[in-house]
């Protein structure tokens, strides 16, 4: 689909958006159970968390940023839905998406560690 296309279409749009909101959610809750699971001090904010399973050796601070950025997006998704940029949902999925990926393959890589 190109931009044309998803900007073109509310349902292209919210999809996409509802999926990326989603996939962020499960990065969240994976956060979540590792602070509990390896008993962390608890996070303020969703983006806490990630600095906090950092500080433990569960994620590189190489792609801290990057997360911690997935985060924000998400919460600009909930809290200001018609308000996001459409150009900026766009790069995410066309561009993005790996980053999904570093994070399975990361917190994976910890798991085995342990």
């Amino acid at each position: 689909m190109g931009v044309k296309q998803f900007k073109g279409s509310i349902i292209n749009k919210r999809f996409v958006e509802r999926n990326i909101e989603l996939a962020i959610e499960q990065m969240i809750d994976i956060c979540r159970h590792l602070v509990s699971g390896l008993d962390l001090s608890e996070p303020e904010t969703y983006a806490d968390c990630l600095d906090v399973i950092a500080q433990a050796g569960v994620l590189s601070r190489e792609n801290l940023d990057t997360f911690k950025a997935m985060v924000r997006f998400r919460n600009m998704l909930i809290h200001i839905y018609d308000g996001v940029d459409d150009t900026i949902t766009f790069e995410i999925y066309k561009d993005r998406l790996n980053d999904f990926m570093i994070f399975i393959k990361e917190i994976r890589s910890y798991l085995k560690r342990e």
